[in-house]
């Protein structure tokens, strides 16, 4: 939850003091996403057969292996290499730890424990630009450095305290397959994407990579289509609340990711805020989440999941849209109105997403359409960040008249490209997102049975 927007708040402070050019700080975001986006369901698969608890405390010690690495980096390719060692790290933890608070408490206390793991994610949202800020302005190392300490705590409670769970059931089989073209076929999009200023869109290499990268996502397709333990279970999508709500989240949390690349920068870079109060001006879009969540009971009762959900994407699409007024000679008031629009569109949009995308779908299915949800928000990151980057570089490179007017135009631009995403988002909820009373009980009880299925309700961005 940190890592969401403490990362983002010192990408300014690395890029100026390692020198970092603009497709390495979007890097530093994006190889994150990406290896966590081919990992995260693969993780979740390996910890049902071999135990979660092992799973996750590899992971534990994989993230703080990464943090240390990309801490003591001093160069830009020494901090993607850490953020990659992360990203694999977070693959691991992201889908196992409600299952691991679900397997320390007893049955009459789980209620309470995850209330309480749900209440720690909500804080660190919350407060992840304030600690974040004041980290930077010390030494950006420490934004790294400091999840070391937290990983060995984290680690030694879940050794001493957290037993040994598996799925017993679970066949001994990993779609290698699968994984390998995932990976070659993302990589192979989003680099030319991110290297676009180097490059060209034109060049050889771009579209030679861009080719070859839908070659193996088609080819991945249809691997998955006839695989017996797909990562992604393509027929999901024929469900149609399913696809809305995954829609919504695709748009809606890669519109996040592609904002905490670009605004801190723009809050830093041009209107000269120092990262602690770049991390107060932040807050807009993160805290409202955290407000309105408590009340996505009783909203989604009055409104539905329909209407709550299309209202929060179009409040989405117009923040995102008051954002492309930026030029040179606006200030924080001009992205304030935005940001707090577009915090608002998290809260009300991101409970019931879970609730729409998981209530017409039978129980037999929970595990895995929960991890293909979780999975779908962090690949939308990644691919948002590709291209919002990839606009950002070429607007910003051919746009002349002082630092300040480049970057505003070409942060103007990437923000147009976002309202597109989040308003065919809109549409795409409206048009297949159903409002029902509540899920099926047969859902609900496996769900509860099974609370590793429940990582879907997670707050991560």
């Amino acid at each position: 939850m940190l890592d969401s927007t403490v990362v983002a708040l010192a990408l300014p402070s690395i890029e100026r003091d390692l020198g970092a050019s603009r497709a390495e700080i979007q890097w530093v975001l994006n190889g994150y996403l990406l290896v966590m986006a081919a990992l995260v369901v693969s993780a979740g698969r390996l910890g049902d057969i071999f135990g979660r608890r092992a799973v996750f405390t590899s992971g534990l010690a994989l993230f703080a292996a990464g943090s240390l690495l990309a801490g003591a980096a001093g160069t830009p390719e020494g901090v993607i290499a850490g953020r990659l060692v992360q990203g694999a790290g977070a693959a691991a933890m992201l889908p196992l730890s409600l299952a691991l608070v679900n397997a320390a408490f007893p049955p009459d206390r789980r209620a309470q424990a995850v209330g309480i793991w749900t209440a720690i994610s909500s804080l660190a949202l919350a407060i992840g630009p304030l600690i974040g800020g004041v980290l930077v302005d010390a030494d950006w190392r420490l934004i790294f450095w400091i999840t070391v300490p937290l990983c060995a705590t984290g680690l030694a409670i879940v050794v001493t305290a957290v037993r040994e769970s598996r799925d017993e059931t679970a066949t001994h089989r990993i779609d290698v397959p699968g994984l390998l073209l995932l990976s070659a076929g993302l990589t192979a999009v989003v680099l030319p994407l991110a290297e676009s200023e180097q490059w060209g869109f034109d060049s050889p290499a771009t579209i030679g990579l861009l080719a070859g990268g839908a070659a193996l996502l088609v080819a991945f397709h249809w691997a998955e289509r006839r695989g017996d333990q797909p990562i992604v279970d393509f027929d999901l999508f024929r469900n149609r609340p399913y696809f809305g709500a995954t829609a919504a989240a695709f748009a809606l949390v890669g519109a996040y990711w592609a904002l905490m690349l670009l605004q801190p920068q723009y809050l830093q870079s041009v209107l000269g805020h120092s990262a602690v109060t770049s991390g107060l001006l932040i807050l807009p879009i993160t805290i409202p989440m955290i407000v309105i969540s408590p009340y996505a009971g009783p909203l989604i009762a009055r409104f539905g999941a329909r209407g709550l959900m299309s209202s929060g994407m179009l409040c989405g699409a117009a923040g995102v849209a008051l954002l492309t007024r930026v030029d040179a000679g606006s200030g924080y008031g001009t992205v304030l109105p935005g940001f707090l629009l577009f915090g608002v569109a998290l809260g009300v949009v991101y409970a019931p997403m879970s609730s729409a995308a998981m209530a017409a779908l039978p129980a037999s299915k929970a595990g895995i359409a929960s991890g293909v949800l979780g999975m779908n928000r962090v690949l939308a990151g990644a691919l948002s960040v590709a291209i919002c980057g990839a606009i950002f570089q070429g607007v910003e490179a051919s746009t002349g008249g002082g630092r300040a007017a480049s970057f505003t135009a070409a942060l103007a631009a990437a923000m147009w490209f976002l309202v597109g995403l989040v308003a065919v988002g809109a549409v795409l909820t409206w048009a297949f997102v159903r409002s029902a009373p509540a899920a099926p009980e047969a859902a609900l009880a496996a769900i509860s049975d099974h609370p590793q299925h429940l990582r879907h309700r997670r707050f991560h961005l």
